[in-house]
């Protein structure tokens, strides 16, 4: 009765409600439940504690940044009932068993901490063994789209409750047919994204002994002063993943000098002679933001867009940018904002 009570019951519903409206309530449907969630909450707990909840179809929204792939949309309803779920009692037993060094998705890491790690490893290993070390990069070829729903499902199982597991796979199911393959867009599907590699993350640090390593997602690394070891690391983790029925990618995971630089997370990343960090901005990641501000400057001339548009887009990414080595890119960058908002009233 406890378990169900924090999954469905009101002030459970009500607290992912809240979450799930931040800033969406300028939506129709969003802002309709929320200005009757009292009523609407209710009568969703209801139809939960009661077996004659049915989620409503899923819509398959096209997005483009930072590389095309499709998502799948859950109606409002459906969502507070998710979060709650995922919060309350999916999040805190997946989580428990995670390596450190699984930076993705959880409270207290992300994409800034992770960057944080590869540069202390990178000064450590400099420390260590000087500038001559390497990076094993490992990707997942089309992660979400290959991963099998039976290495999930038994994934959820080994640490859930079997209620909670089949409300999991209740969710799941719905959503998605066959055999493999998820949209990533959901909690649940990104929770799934950064739980079943967790135990290739103990192989890896426990079996393999790998000191310096770190995931997020799909992408993780390690750095070794000895290729001839990471090459066979990377033959044990390939063989790992191939168990689990996903597939390296041939290209991105390789083995590159420190000093040559390599790409983790939208930065550069490289090992200076003197033992410096150097974290610079991918060069297709400003070449992309230059065309998303021209575009913007083309509307903005033509009356269809506001200047705060450009500067919000471009502040954003400033922002991005300025975590790294980029202040001559970013005096460059100014430069190139300044020449495109020419003889537009701002």
């Amino acid at each position: 009765m406890q378990e169900e009570e924090i999954i469905i019951g009101f002030d459970a519903l009500y607290n992912s409600e809240g979450k799930c409206a931040k800033g969406v309530c300028r939506k129709a449907s969003v802002g309709r439940f929320h200005l009757f969630r009292m009523d609407e909450i209710l009568k969703l707990q209801k139809e939960l504690a009661t077996g004659t909840y049915k989620a409503r179809p899923t819509i398959k929204v096209r997005i483009t940044y930072p590389k095309p792939r499709t998502a799948v949309a859950n109606g409002f309803r459906d969502r507070v009932y998710q979060r709650s779920l995922n919060d309350n009692a999916v999040y805190p037993a997946m989580t428990r068993s995670f390596i450190r060094q699984n930076a993705a998705c959880q409270t207290g890491k992300g994409t800034d901490w992770a960057r944080k790690q590869v540069k202390l490893m990178m000064e450590r290993e400099y420390r260590q063994h000087g500038a001559d070390g390497y990076v094993l990069l490992v990707d997942i070829r089309h992660y979400y789209d290959t991963m099998p729903h039976d290495v999930a499902n038994r994934c959820f199982e080994r640490h859930l409750p079997p209620s909670v597991h089949n409300r999991v796979r209740e969710v799941l199911d719905r959503q998605y047919t066959g055999e493999a393959g998820y949209n990533p867009g959901s909690q649940m599907v990104q929770l799934a994204g950064i739980s079943v590699p967790d135990p290739i993350d103990h192989y890896i640090k426990e079996r393999l002994r790998a000191k310096k390593y770190v995931r997020f997602m799909d992408d993780s690394l390690i750095i070794h002063h000895d290729k001839a070891r990471l090459e066979e690391w990377r033959e044990a983790i390939r063989a790992r993943y191939a168990a689990d029925g996903m597939e390296l990618h041939p290209t991105k995971t390789k083995i590159v000098r420190l000093k040559d630089g390599f790409r983790f997370l939208g930065f550069i990343y490289r090992l200076t002679p003197a033992g410096k960090v150097v974290m610079t901005v991918d060069p297709q990641n400003v070449k992309a933001e230059r065309k998303r501000l021209f575009r913007l400057a083309q509307l903005i001339k033509a009356g269809e867009k506001p200047a705060s548009a450009l500067y919000e887009q471009y502040g954003s990414w400033k922002a991005h940018a300025a975590k790294g080595n980029s202040q001559q890119l970013l005096q460059r960058m100014d430069q190139y904002v300044k020449t495109l908002l020419e003889g537009i009233t701002t």
